[in-house]
């Protein structure tokens, strides 16, 4: 037992954090993936107010998110902690949550705060207007001029078509305008919800790294004072052993 204690449990202490933040990355490259998914697939569907509304659904999502992910981060981290202390316990003392490890899951539930990026400002019916007309839906404008001789009538029909031709082409002219500005605000907010995926994988990746280097010095001081306890515990046995020898 004693050469059991004597051994480099700093060596199996950070091995053991290597392999649970391999597990921890997979799992939020899960939930990112996951994300990306959500909010792209709402971008797709919603309406007018339902993309209004996506900063704040977002928002909302991510920070559910981040409470999986911090929950994961002790679901990976504690058990191969547990494993390492069990045996260095002094016995009746846990090795878990609420014994030697509490340090340790004190650090790793800290809830870390994201700062998500802004999207731009939605486009406006002016600008949506001005890019059709420069990538031309002008030319919707003459469909009634194209459409008239098709139902009997003469292109150029005088002032009496002239009225009912100019609304035809406005509200074509409105429509497109409109099209333009829903795909560009959905455009806008795919790239918003890319970006908020990259933000947040960034963020957690640095967050895990710096919160393991955390967990590897407070668990290996942890650990240090259960060796130094239980080897305590051995010696005094060892010489009661020999006194009454």
């Amino acid at each position: 037992m004693r050469a059991l204690l004597l051994g480099g449990h700093r060596v199996e202490l950070r091995h053991s954090l290597t392999a649970s933040r391999l597990t921890a990355s997979t799992e939020l490259a899960a939930a990112l993936a996951s994300l990306g998914r959500e909010l792209r697939h709402h971008v797709a569907h919603a309406n007018r107010a339902g993309r209004a509304a996506v900063p704040a659904l977002a928002a909302a999502a991510v920070g559910a998110l981040v409470d999986r992910v911090v929950a994961g981060w002790v679901t990976a981290v504690l058990p191969g902690l547990r494993r390492l202390a069990a045996p260095r316990c002094v016995p009746g003392t846990l090795p878990g949550p609420a014994g030697a490890l509490e340090p340790v899951v004190t650090v790793l539930a800290r809830r870390p705060s994201i700062t998500l990026p802004g999207p731009d400002p939605p486009p406006s019916a002016a600008g949506a207007l001005l890019a059709g007309v420069t990538g031309g839906t002008w030319r919707l404008a003459l469909v009634p001029a194209a459409v008239l001789p098709a139902v009997g009538l003469p292109a150029l029909g005088g002032r009496a078509l002239l009225p009912p031709a100019l609304g035809i082409a406005l509200a074509l002219l409105v429509t497109a305008a409109r099209a333009h500005r829903t795909a560009a605000d959905r455009a806008r907010l795919r790239r918003w919800a890319d970006d908020v995926v990259m933000v947040v994988r960034s963020e957690l990746d640095t967050e895990l790294a710096r919160r393991l280097i955390d967990v590897e010095r407070v668990a290996a001081a942890e650990l240090d004072e259960l060796v130094a306890r239980r080897l305590d515990l051995i010696d005094t046995e060892l010489r009661a052993i020999a006194a009454g020898g």
